[in-house]
């Protein structure tokens, strides 16, 4: 069967933002028999997107699923895929390294986003997540990354800024435990509130 894990299946939707959409998705799923093990969501410019993984108690069509969350959308009100969930498809090789988190800023321009993933990709760095917040005509990349052991971080870290420079661009490369400790300071000070 290629990898195939015959009762679970990848589903994503996207959809204009409102009220609800969550609770449609998973309780069409849910009233299918299935259980819910993997979720992701966001909503991006007032758009709702998820992707999920869900185990079925038994084999279920594709135009089951789909129809069967569609029925909580009004026609034509959202994207719906839904795929088997294949073994061999998500397999890869792990990245031996750490987590980091990469923040690029500064005024807004086309391109600033293929620039940077084109570096990352070239150094073999995995993007894991990604988060872009505008203020007015500037912009903020925050993105987290997994970093090849083999890689040298300050000289990466120095390659991104002399690439990214002549753009206007600030870029800065931390390890995922500093660039916690050092952007949310509150639950850190209220541990510490905790001990005293």
């Amino acid at each position: 069967m290629g990898g195939k894990t015959s009762n679970r299946y990848v589903i994503s939707v996207l959809v204009a933002d409102r009220v609800g959409i969550l609770k449609d998705i998973t309780s069409a799923v849910t009233d299918m028999g299935a259980n819910i093990d993997g979720i992701s969501q966001t909503v991006v410019s007032g758009y709702f997107t998820v992707i999920l993984t869900a185990t079925f108690r038994k084999s279920i069509s594709l135009d089951k699923i789909h129809g069967q969350i569609m029925h909580n959308f009004s026609r034509d009100e959202a994207e719906i895929v839904v795929r088997s969930y294949e073994e061999d498809a998500v397999k890869r090789i792990p990245i031996q390294g750490n987590r980091y988190a990469v923040t690029v800023a500064g005024k807004d321009r086309a391109g600033i986003l293929r620039t940077v993933t084109i570096f990352l990709a070239g150094k073999g760095i995995n993007i894991e997540d990604w988060y872009v917040e505008f203020e007015g005509q500037n912009v903020i990349h925050v993105g987290v990354i997994s970093v090849p052991k083999i890689l040298d971080i300050k000289q990466t870290q120095e390659e991104l800024r002399h690439l990214l420079t002549p753009l206007g661009l600030t870029s800065y490369i931390q390890h995922e435990n500093i660039f916690r400790a050092t952007n949310e300071i509150g639950p850190i000070e209220s541990l510490l509130g905790e001990k005293t």
